[in-house]
């Protein structure tokens, strides 16, 4: 079947079928009655497990953490908020803390082996040899702000608790067939579409609306006729580019800043180098042994480690990405030679050369451009930052943005009328306006009087912005706008009499008289739409209209939007295919795979909901919200 097919089925399960789902998941949203306030500093209260609101704080900022890393921007707490990131850090800590409860009512455990195993077999913990790097490991750990030690007594949670669950859906293990057929046939099954298009423009003269009418369709729709919100602002801008643009750069300076730098502008030598890793020497001394003798090196490393040309293969290395017992041994040899067997902490090493690329050095007069790029980039920020301090201490002082401009001998700019957009009232774009990124964001952001601030743009820059008038938003005068809105409503009136139209054709239909020859009557032609799901594209139909095909009769009309939405369709059903899952059995596996994911997920939900009113769950959700 179609793709459509694959996406229809997995969609609709995922919004569908796991409604089952809904009230035994519903145990992580922790209900009203959880929502206890009792007596201490400790936010949630598991059973026997309390946590403080430092621990807590930890966690939700590791996730915040998380999650602008996932959208490569730092988050404000307002859009913490928005994602709910408090909730679902609540759910995450009652989850691990209500695991921990059970298991150890239950002696369940695991021992510093198994936790140590897991945690070195973890894919994001190994090398290219996939053998477990502490400094990967480490690097972790740092990144997402956990201790060793925490980081331990999870992954010890994590196999307590499939011990725990890890049986609890064993005996699911293929949904019931006359459940995948059911939702198969339901969701796999197409139909195609009979129809005729009366368009709007087909019904010809429209009246002239009353002055009455157009106010109440301007009420019914005051985004359309309405004014933006106006507003006149002050800003003071400090950028990277006009702190260097005052900046000079000497010569002296300049040279003294390439001999600092020299081998960063140096291209260093680099290698083609193959390796072999053995565990001993004795296996390393043999298979050096071997090639000293003419034997091929890949052809080694497929003998004696089973390693394939790409797994020996380290690209091209400069001689410090090599590990610091290998640097000299590897880069003393001539192109072709291979070294003795080499030890360093992953293993003994037989590594080869298989090209050389010689170095080359830039000299200063190459890089002299460069080079007063970077000066000026960093001494500008040095200078912005200093002058973004003494216009802060200026505020803190409790002047006013241009108190404090004049004082520092900063350009205070006060703009025209201006919308969010940039725009003047002739809807025209303002050239003079900054790019700085943030900065007319805030100035729609504040209200007149609010305290000035200084804030960062993400270019590097710094601004402080003040709102000087507002001219809220409104609607336009009826005056201002009777043109537009007279072809509104001429163009809405030409479709509700395409509608009304189409509706009394649909009774002679239902009358006994075909849709040919209605068709033919109105010098239409009868059209066929090619065949749709009850998910995924609409084909020539409309949404609307291809969801009504689904629920009409065979032999039944009905009344729909087109998918331009300039007139209304007169259709019936003309064929329905029946869904045939030898015709797409990758999408019938899938379905069945998902459905029972899906059981095996409602019997862990249901005993994580029996848990949790069993074990007890406390959560101090204003002393939370007054923080986050």
């Amino acid at each position: 079947m179609l793709h459509a097919m694959r996406k229809g089925a997995s969609g609709w399960l995922a919004k569908g079928l796991l409604l089952l789902l809904v009230a035994s998941f519903g145990v992580w949203g922790i209900g009203g009655d959880m929502l206890t306030s009792s007596v201490g500093s400790n936010v949630i209260e598991v059973g026997d497990t309390s946590v403080s609101l430092g621990e807590f704080q930890r966690d939700y900022q590791r996730n915040l953490n998380l999650l602008s890393a996932r959208f490569n921007t730092q988050l404000t707490q307002e859009q913490a908020r928005q994602f709910g990131l408090a909730q679902m850090t609540i759910n995450q800590i009652a989850s691990r803390a209500l695991v921990d409860e059970k298991t150890k009512s239950l002696g369940l455990s695991a021992d510093d082996e198994a936790v140590r195993k897991m945690i070195q077999s973890q894919p994001a913990f190994q090398n290219q040899f996939q053998q477990f790097d502490r400094f990967m490991f480490e690097q972790f750990l740092a990144r997402n702000g956990y201790s060793e030690g925490e980081y331990i007594e999870i992954v010890r949670n994590d196999i307590t608790g499939n011990q725990l669950f890890g049986t609890l859906s064993q005996g699911v293990s293929k949904s019931p067939a006359v459940l995948v057929d059911t939702f198969y046939a339901f969701l796999a099954e197409k139909r195609t579409a009979k129809y005729i298009d009366i368009l709007d423009s087909s019904i010809g003269f429209a009246p002239a609306p009353t002055d009455e009418e157009l106010e109440i369709l301007i009420k019914e729709n005051p985004e359309n006729y309405s004014a933006p919100e106006y507003r006149k602002v002050s800003y003071i801008l400090l950028t990277p580019e006009t702190i260097a643009a005052d900046t000079e750069i000497s010569d002296e300076d300049l040279k003294a800043e390439y001999d600092a730098r020299k081998s960063e502008f140096d291209t260093p030598e680099r290698r083609a180098v193959v390796q072999m890793i053995f565990e001993n020497e004795e296996k390393a001394a043999a298979a050096f042994k071997k090639i000293s003798e003419g034997a091929d090196f890949a052809e080694v490393a497929m003998s004696d480690l089973q390693l394939t040309p790409s797994d020996i293969d380290l690209g091209m290395m400069s001689k410090t990405d090599l590990l610091p017992e290998l640097q000299g041994p590897v880069f003393d040899l001539e192109n072709g030679g291979v070294t003795q067997p080499v030890k360093t902490v992953l293993g003994w090493h037989v590594a080869k050369v298989e090209e050389i690329v010689p170095g080359e050095e830039r000299d200063f007069n190459a890089v002299k451009d460069q080079l007063k790029k970077d000066i000026l980039h960093g001494r500008a920020q040095e200078l912005l930052y200093a002058q973004a301090t003494k216009l802060e201490d200026e505020f803190a002082g409790g002047a006013k943005l241009d108190e404090a401009g004049q004082s520092l001998d900063l350009t205070v700019v006060t703009t025209d009328w201006i919308d969010a957009s940039g725009n003047d009232r002739t809807g025209t774009p303002v050239a003079s306006l900054p790019s700085a990124t943030g900065l007319l964001t805030e100035a729609f952001a504040r209200q007149v009087g609010d305290e000035v601030e200084v804030s960062e743009t993400p270019e590097g820059g710094y601004y402080a912005v003040v709102v000087n008038e507002i001219d809220p938003a409104a609607i336009k005068p009826l005056a201002d706008v009777k043109e537009q809105a007279t072809q509104d409503w001429q163009s809405n009136w030409r479709h509700e009499e395409a509608r009304k139209k189409a509706e009394e054709l649909l009774d002679k239909l239902s009358g006994g008289e075909t849709l040919d020859k209605i068709a033919t009557e109105l010098g239409l032609t009868v059209q066929t739409s090619s065949p749709v799901l009850r998910s995924g594209p609409a084909g020539e139909l409309s949404p609307v209209a291809r969801d009504g095909l689904f629920d009409l009769e065979p032999t039944a009309y009905g009344v729909n939007v087109n998918k331009a939405g300039n007139g209304t369709l007169l259709y019936g059903v003309a064929d329905i295919i029946p869904a045939d899952p030898a015709a797409d059995q990758d999408a019938y596996t899938q379905m069945s795979e998902q459905i029972t994911a899906s059981m095996r997920a409602g019997i862990l939900a249901e005993y994580e909901n029996y848990l949790q009113k069993n074990i007890g769950i406390s959560v101090k959700e204003e002393l939370i919200k007054e923080y986050f």
